[in-house]
């Protein structure tokens, strides 16, 4: 009797032991996939008064998939994302998200500048529309969120298609800023050209970006045209060298 129970209580501790073993290598084999799934999407090449998640933004830190971006109201942060730049303006909070092809970078108050020679690669999200590069071809734009049914995009170089969630698209060309606005539903709860219950958007086209927001259009186009995207590298950025093209 008691050689039978040492025997089982024997093989139970064997048992224990393969699964124990069996566990710890399916972890190391999942680990690459684990590694493969965090990798950075951005990285950090200006920061003034910005935040990565709740620390403090550092010139050459990895930017992950969801972690949110801020910037103080006298703040700035810049990212190189591939072969795009985005750059938040002040008081602006953000997010990258990663997609099947290409990377989106999601606004959800403030200003945002991008400038992008792939994009393809690379998309703008808002509150209100999707905003990307309509023709392939290099695309520096700004975009200003204003509310959550109202924002400002302002086509610098290059042309821009903006999607509604409904599938209404948008062109802005080059040298064109448009405002956008949630058009209200039908008085009464009719249908309007949009369905019933649906807003669909309102656009005015401006000359330019005017007020509050001109200022901050203004000093972005002259960052980005100072320090082009090229200049990528965070110990020049950090003597203020650059290696522009």
């Amino acid at each position: 009797m008691l050689f039978l129970e040492g025997t089982v209580r024997s093989n139970l501790l064997c048992a224990a032991r393969s699964c124990l073993v069996a566990f710890v290598i399916a972890g190391m084999l999942n680990l690459p996939l684990m590694a493969a799934s965090a990798r950075p999407l951005g990285m950090v090449v200006i920061a003034d008064h910005a935040r990565v998640d709740t620390a403090n933004a550092a010139i050459g830190a990895d930017v992950f998939p969801g972690d949110a971006l801020s910037t103080d109201a006298n703040g700035s942060l810049r990212m190189k994302v591939g072969p795009s730049q985005v750059y938040l303006l002040s008081s602006t909070a953000a997010t990258l998200v990663p997609g099947e092809n290409r990377v989106q970078a999601k606004i959800s108050r403030g200003t945002l500048g991008f400038s992008t020679t792939a994009p393809e690669q690379l998309e703008i999200g808002t509150p209100m529309a999707i905003i990307r590069g309509a023709d392939g071809q290099r695309v520096f734009a700004q975009v200003a969120v204003l509310g959550p049914t109202k924002m400002e995009i302002s086509a610098f170089e290059g042309s821009l298609l903006v999607i509604a969630p409904d599938g209404e698209s948008k062109t802005i060309d080059q040298g064109q800023t448009y405002e956008a606005t949630v058009a209200a539903p039908e008085p009464g709860g009719g249908q309007n050209q949009y369905g019933v219950g649906h807003s669909g958007i309102n656009w005015k086209h401006v000359a330019w970006v005017a007020g509050v927001a001109g200022g901050l259009a203004a000093v972005s186009w002259v960052l980005w045209h100072e320090q082009q995207e090229s200049c990528t590298n965070p110990a020049k950025i950090a003597r203020h060298e650059t290696d522009c093209d």
